[in-house]
């Protein structure tokens, strides 16, 4: 419990200090704080699993559909040097998943499952089906 209350104190820290850096993009401001603030949310969320998150979304927004592959790596690579504190961690991730996300931002899929695939983020649990029981008084005599 203090390991995670530590890392998202870390976190939270990083978040702040790359507040100056990050403004020249806009809305990539907002972009880490909304997800700085879901993973907060969450409390099972990892520090590597918000990061994943914020470069997911970042690329995503920056691809087109038909992007290639160069382009991607190019974007993710961008994107990294763009993260202020969170760069070398960003760095890292990117050239240890390069092949994956590359693959994965080709498709349809959003930040949060991409981030899955690589287990960056627990997978998302199936939605709970609910049943509706009802009483049919035809059936009393049964």
């Amino acid at each position: 419990m203090l390991r995670n209350v530590f890392l998202v104190s870390l976190l939270i820290y990083a978040v702040f200090a790359a507040h100056w850096e990050i403004r020249e993009e806009g809305s990539a401001e907002e972009d880490l704080e909304e997800i700085i603030a879901e993973s907060l949310k969450e409390q099972q969320a990892s520090p590597v699993c918000s990061i994943c998150k914020y470069i997911m979304k970042k690329v995503k927004k920056r691809i087109s559909s038909k992007a290639t592959p160069d382009e991607i790596k190019s974007k993710l690579n961008n994107t990294c040097e763009k993260a202020g504190p969170l760069k070398s961690r960003c760095k890292k991730f990117v050239a240890k998943h390069l092949s994956t996300l590359i693959d994965e931002l080709m498709t349809d899929d959003g930040p949060k499952t991409i981030c899955a695939k690589v287990h960056a983020c627990k997978p998302q649990p199936p939605p709970i089906k609910e049943f509706t029981v009802s009483h049919d008084p035809a059936f009393n005599n049964i």
